[in-house]
């Protein structure tokens, strides 16, 4: 009874390999669009961070001059 037992086993993990090979692929064609907008919004989030967060990085002397530049009123 264990060698049948244990021949069913051998039987059905030599089996899984070809019925993986058998089973028909699913086109994911929806979900690719989504995915590169996400990237884009996140690449325009970063870009924002980097403009906005300048000021706290200039000296304070340049201040007036990127205020003037940047179209900001204070």
């Amino acid at each position: 009874m264990k060698k049948f037992a244990l021949a069913i086993v051998i039987a059905v993990i030599a089996a899984a390999p070809a019925s993986a090979l058998t089973k028909k692929k699913v086109k994911r064609t929806a979900s690719a669009a989504p995915a590169a907008t996400s990237i884009q919004d996140n690449n325009q989030n970063s870009a924002n961070f980097a403009k906005d967060s300048l000021p706290i990085f200039l000296p304070s002397w340049s201040m007036p001059a990127y205020m003037a530049v940047s179209g900001r009123k204070n």
